[in-house]
């Protein structure tokens, strides 16, 4: 279970960070030529761009959870005991992604 949830949070990656240059193209387009924010087409790719990345941050969250590297890391050596690919797994990677998300969710 856990090399299933850990693949499909590695190519969730590359979907997620393909809808968000579309959505980002599609906003910097939309502002240069000063055109209107549509009901239609500009909201459903914001909204399929939000969408994406919380399902992505959910299976990071479970991820997290029951990796080795996770959370159980920290309660087993500590801290001070991670060495510095440990602590990007268990400590950095997940802080600054869930301020990725909250960026994209008040964008």
């Amino acid at each position: 279970m856990y090399e299933t949830i850990q693949m499909l949070h590695s190519y969730l990656a590359y979907v997620a960070l393909a809808i968000l240059i579309i959505a980002v193209v599609n906003a910097i387009t939309g502002l240069s030529s000063k055109r209107v924010f549509t009901m239609d087409k500009d909201l459903r790719i914001s909204l399929f761009t939000l969408i994406i990345c919380h399902i992505q941050l959910l299976v990071g969250l479970i991820l997290y959870f029951i990796s080795p590297s996770g959370l159980s890391a920290i309660q087993e050596f500590g801290m001070g005991g991670l060495t510095s690919a440990a602590r990007l797994l268990a400590v950095e990677h997940p802080f600054v992604n869930i301020l990725a998300i909250a960026a994209i969710t008040i964008g």
